[in-house]
């Protein structure tokens, strides 16, 4: 199974590790952009801090993945089609899986931390869909170029939470759809789920 690409890991480690700046509307408006800006300084605070050790920025990192992301939404948008088809348990386990091989993937890029900062230029409400809000931004990293990232942000009515990313105009959740649809468009669900499963005990050992 290929690895998402390279920009959606980027965005994310960009909301990992970013040094937030506002230029966004009205307070209305804002209200998605001020979520992301509290949550980035929430991720530095916890998982900048030099005096942490790794397991303990590696529970940090695992706690703000999983109040940050919508997991059950996007879980359910990534298998598409199949989700229709699939058993309970295979949903469950398939949004266990995705939620756990995903974080293991994301967790190397602590060690590439910099001190990047985001910037939110804009924040508008997507056509059609009231409860989902694109938060358009900027991360500048040292010694390379500033790059590009929007943020779909759905309000679940009690919090925000992260849908999907943006970053150079790929969408991270479609990334991820069209790579696992392949994969039970060969093997069927429960090969995906084996190869979730093998690549979790992969990533767990490095």
């Amino acid at each position: 199974m290929q690895q998402v690409r390279l920009a959606a890991r980027v965005a994310v480690l960009g909301f990992c590790f970013a040094l937030a700046t506002s230029s966004a509307g009205s307070a209305k408006e804002a209200d998605a952009g001020a979520f992301l800006l509290s949550l980035s300084r929430e991720a530095s605070a916890k998982l900048g801090d030099a005096s942490l050790s790794e397991a303990q920025k590696e529970d940090n990192f695992r706690q703000l993945f999983r109040s940050a992301f919508d997991l059950p939404a996007i879980s359910r948008f990534v298998l598409g089609k199949y989700w229709r088809d699939a058993s309970e348990a295979q949903r469950n386990q398939f949004t266990a899986e995705f939620e756990e091989l995903n974080m293991l993937r994301f967790l190397p890029q602590f060690a590439k931390y910099d001190t990047n900062t985001i910037k939110v230029e804009s924040v508008q409400a997507e056509q059609g869909k009231p409860d989902l809000s694109n938060v358009n931004t900027r991360i500048f990293r040292p010694e390379s170029e500033p790059i590009s990232v929007v943020w779909r942000i759905r309000d679940t009515g009690t919090s925000y939470k992260i849908y999907d990313i943006v970053a150079e105009g790929v969408s991270m959740a479609i990334s991820l759809r069209h790579e696992y649809g392949e994969v039970v468009a060969l093997h069927g669900i429960d090969g995906l789920l084996k190869e979730m499963h093998d690549k979790i005990a992969e990533l767990a050992v490095h």
